[in-house]
């Protein structure tokens, strides 16, 4: 890290880490420095390097890495000061404009991600921060210290109300799990009300009927089975105009001609092992 950063005051706590407001001694900007909290516990420790390496990638729509230190006691890494704070705040106070360009914008930044093999694991609102004008960036992937570091291996997280339902029987984070959600999250965005575990997240039958379009992937991505779910380029697809019940019938027909051809392989490798 080619700089450091000065005047630190704390700034609140997140799941794995405590937070501090500081300035960059070089450049005078306000940054924000997360250090491990529990940095003696070796599965801690692989947790923020997993999460320093997933911001490291530059994934568009993750909040940007601006340094880290691992030999720190405690490690720390530095990301820069978003003023509009966590999307929580916003919670239930959206425009239907605005909560579709915020669902637009997170489910590129997922795709985004996904696209580059990774996963975030930890999605919800207050991981989602507001720049100045007012874009939406992600932060903290896999940030739930007590839930991550403590009771899960390395390839398991979440929080309790979003996370996906196989995900809190011990199951592994995935692609499917980020769908889950990004869909509870914006059930939160929508109603103002965190979502619980096991809850139905509908809110079409819960009377909302404004946001139509957000509705609809509410309810697609918050399927109890995984492979019932959209996937996030998918979801980008709905965002644009589709509807599910279409993708939904392109994805049976593939799967079906993808039937077919096994089936004809398996037809020609059994003719061809009887005439050898």
């Amino acid at each position: 890290m080619n700089f450091r950063v000065v005047g630190l005051r704390p700034l609140g706590s997140g799941g794995n880490g405590d937070l501090f407001l500081g300035q960059r001694d070089d450049t005078g900007e306000y940054v924000v420095v997360k250090f491990l909290r529990e940095w003696r516990l070796q599965h801690a420790r692989d947790g923020f390097e997993r999460e320093i390496r997933l911001l490291g990638r530059g994934v568009p729509g993750l909040v940007p890495l601006l340094g880290f230190d691992m030999s720190a006691q405690p490690p720390f890494y530095v990301m820069p000061y978003l003023e509009g704070g966590a999307l929580t705040r916003y919670a239930g106070r959206l425009t239907e404009y605005q909560l579709q360009k915020v669902a637009t914008q997170l489910a590129h930044t997922l795709a985004n991600l996904h696209a580059a093999f990774e996963v975030n694991g930890d999605f919800k609102p207050d991981n989602v921060f507001l720049t100045r004008n007012g874009e939406v960036q992600v932060g903290d992937p896999l940030g739930n210290g007590t839930l991550f570091t403590i009771l899960f291996g390395k390839n398991r997280g979440g929080t309790p109300g979003y996370w996906a339902p196989e995900i809190r029987r011990g199951g592994s984070i995935s692609r499917a799990g980020d769908s889950y959600s990004y869909g509870a999250t914006l059930y939160h965005l929508l109603t103002g009300r965190r979502p619980v575990d096991g809850q139905r997240l509908d809110p079409t039958s819960e009377g909302y009927r404004n946001a139509p379009k957000i509705c609809e992937i509410i309810g697609a991505c918050c399927q109890f089975e995984p492979s019932a779910r959209p996937t996030m380029q998918e979801v980008v697809r709905m965002l644009g105009g589709e509807k599910w019940t279409d993708i939904q019938a392109v994805r049976k027909r593939a799967q079906e001609l993808v039937g077919a051809a096994c089936v004809v392989g398996a037809l020609v490798a059994l003719g061809a092992a009887l005439s050898a």
